[in-house]
C-alpha cells in the first residue's frame, strides 16, 4: 500500500513542479486558445470588401465557418494578410463592419477576423436554421 502511496505522491510533485515552470514562462500548450468568447459553428453568407497590396478593390461572396462574440473563421479563396483590414457584410442581417485580418491557413483558405472592438451584435438576427452548419 504505502508503494501506491508514494507513486501518487511523486506524480503529484511532477505535476505541481510542471505548473510552476508553466507558470514561470514556458509554453503551455493546454492554454493556447485565446478566445474571450465561445465559437459557434455556422455558415453564413459574407460579402468582403478590401483592397490589394497595391490599392486595387477586390470583393468576394462568401460564408463563416465559425463565429463568436470578437470575430470569426471564414473561407476566402482571395490571398490577404494579417494585419490587412476588410469590411465584411453579414448578408444574413445586412450589417456591416471593419475587421482586421488575425491570420491565414494558406492551404485551407481560412481567414480568421477579429473586430477592432468586440462586436457580437453583428452576428445576431441570423435564420441559422436556414443556413447549414459546418
Amino acid at each position: 500500500m504505502s508503494k501506491i502511496f508514494e507513486a501518487l505522491k511523486q506524480a503529484e510533485l511532477l505535476r505541481a513542479k510542471r505548473n510552476d515552470t508553466n507558470t514561470a514562462g514556458a509554453l503551455d500548450v493546454r492554454h493556447t486558445d485565446r478566445r474571450m468568447t465561445s465559437r459557434i459553428y455556422v455558415r453564413i453568407p459574407l460579402f468582403i470588401y478590401g483592397h490589394t497590396p497595391v490599392g486595387d478593390p477586390f470583393h468576394e461572396k462568401t460564408y463563416t465557418i465559425a463565429v463568436n462574440g470578437a470575430g470569426g473563421l471564414i473561407s476566402m479563396s482571395r490571398g490577404v494578410q494579417p494585419g490587412q483590414r476588410l469590411v465584411v457584410t453579414n448578408e444574413g442581417n445586412d450589417q456591416t463592419q471593419e475587421c482586421i485580418v488575425v491570420s491565414v491557413q494558406p492551404y485551407g483558405g481560412h481567414i480568421a477576423l477579429k473586430f477592432p472592438t468586440p462586436t457580437p451584435q453583428f452576428w445576431r438576427d441570423l435564420e441559422i436554421g436556414k443556413s447549414p452548419a459546418v
